[in-house]
């Protein structure tokens, strides 16, 4: 006899009463291991230079590791990038949700932790992959790296003496690589 998982809905997700980190990944509860302090420092100094540009340009929002954006529906795929940047523009009437962002983000920043399984970090590249999010930055601390994927295909691999692009999502933003690692 076949067994079959409950699929949860992003609704569900917002009820559950819980302070567990979860995301859903196509209607299936996927637990967020704490990411322990130096990766969740290189998070929230990346939250304030991305911040420190789009502010005064008004260009949208800047989220952090609770920021939740809905990938997809039906079933349902929720995550919650360490960092992201979303337009005013693509959100609905250009007012920021006061829950979950019912569009992905247009820039999703995962640093890498110690917790973190290569196999999860494939399927949420692919996540973002189909959700079309036009641009993922993975920072790996270890290595002080930090690789690029446009429209989910991998565009390149910058190291401390390169610089990091806003491409088309932010542009005139240049963050040096170097910079994100300045104070580790």
């Amino acid at each position: 006899m076949a067994t079959t998982a409950k699929l949860y809905t992003a609704d569900d997700l917002q009820r559950m009463t819980t302070d567990e980190p979860w995301e859903l990944w196509e209607g299936e509860l996927h637990k967020v291991p704490g990411a322990g302090v130096e990766a969740s420092g290189f998070a929230a100094w990346i939250v304030v230079l991305i911040s420190l540009y789009v502010r005064p340009r008004k260009l949208g929002i800047v989220t952090g590791a609770d920021g939740t954006y809905i990938l997809a529906r039906d079933p349902d795929t929720v995550v919650v990038p360490d960092a992201a940047f979303i337009s005013w523009d693509r959100l609905p009437d250009g007012v920021a949700p006061q829950r979950y962002s019912p569009v992905p983000p247009d820039l999703a920043v995962e640093v890498l932790s110690p917790n973190d399984r290569s196999s999860d970090i494939t399927k949420k590249m692919v996540h973002y992959a189909r959700a079309g999010v036009p641009l993922v930055w993975w920072v790996h601390p270890q290595r002080r790296t930090v690789t690029i994927y446009r429209h989910g295909q991998l565009a390149a691999e910058l190291g401390e003496g390169d610089e990091v692009d806003g491409e088309d999502v932010l542009p005139g933003f240049r963050l040096p690589v170097a910079e994100i690692f300045a104070e580790a």
